[in-house]
């Protein structure tokens, strides 16, 4: 029997628009637009399935092997999509596509668990007086404080899981920034012992819920860690990633690798 499609509430909407951004996720153009002459905004988009509903014999086919949601018409296994490519995905369906479409939604998914994990997780004030200091520096060129960390320990956790950008970037980090972010909490840990360890250890606690969500992808890990920073601070996000590369040499962020 085929299954039947079901309509979509107005929240359940406003949760499919806001993971895409405002545009179509394939070729990028607005699905919310007002059309010339009209005070109100149109809907430009349609609710897609990602596996198909009810794969015809071909679809069913390519699909060999690739998992079957256990609700077709949850909201994990549908998409906003303009009309156009909706079709197109539809009508001319494409295993490279699916696979396109379903690392997309998986990619809007991870987001949105990262985005409920920064409200649940606390993160004390006092990492915003190192965000301020890391502000505050002038770096003028790599190495300017030297290599007084252990390489090792970086090169180890960083082993697997990591691309070149984020061993790059983190090193950079860390050769530019650790003695003054070592200082500075040494400083902040003579004043309150206790308030330091609590940071360390709400570091670590939202270390291991995005490890957990994305066990393979440093990546994710290290940018999901400098966004949530960066969100219960108010602080850019360019100094949260500087103090993220610290927490990865300083902290137990990333475990070494065997």
């Amino acid at each position: 029997m085929a299954n039947a499609r079901v309509p979509y509430h107005p929240e359940e909407h406003s949760i499919l628009y806001g993971e895409t951004g405002g545009a179509c996720p394939l070729c990028t153009q607005p699905i919310i637009f007002k059309k010339a002459g009209s005070k109100n905004p149109s809907k430009g988009y349609e609710v897609a399935h990602i596996y198909p509903l009810n794969p015809t014999p071909v679809q069913a086919q390519a699909l060999i092997g690739y998992p079957i949601p256990d609700d077709r018409n949850g909201l994990d296994n549908v998409i906003c999509l303009c009309p156009t490519c909706h079709r197109r995905f539809d009508k001319d369906f494409k295993i490279e596509e699916y696979i396109r479409i379903r690392a997309i939604k998986d990619r809007f998914i991870r987001d949105a668990n990262a985005r409920k994990a920064i409200a649940e997780h606390t993160l004390r004030d006092e990492v915003k007086e190192i965000l301020e200091l890391i502000t505050s520096m002038h770096i003028d060129g790599a190495g300017t404080f030297g290599l007084e960390f252990d390489a090792k320990t970086l090169s180890d956790k960083l082993k697997t899981g990591a691309s070149t950008f984020l061993k790059r970037n983190i090193r950079n980090d860390v050769v530019d920034y650790f003695v003054s972010i070592r200082d500075e909490m040494r400083l902040l840990e003579k004043r309150d012992q206790a308030s330091v360890k609590m940071l360390q250890n709400q570091v670590n606690t939202y270390f291991w819920e995005m490890h957990r969500q994305n066990p393979d992808n440093k990546d994710l890990v290290y940018q999901y860690i400098a966004q949530w920073i960066s969100a219960k601070t108010g602080k850019s996000i360019d100094a949260s990633r500087i103090l993220t590369s610290f927490f990865v040499q300083n902290c137990e962020v990333f475990d070494a690798s065997p």
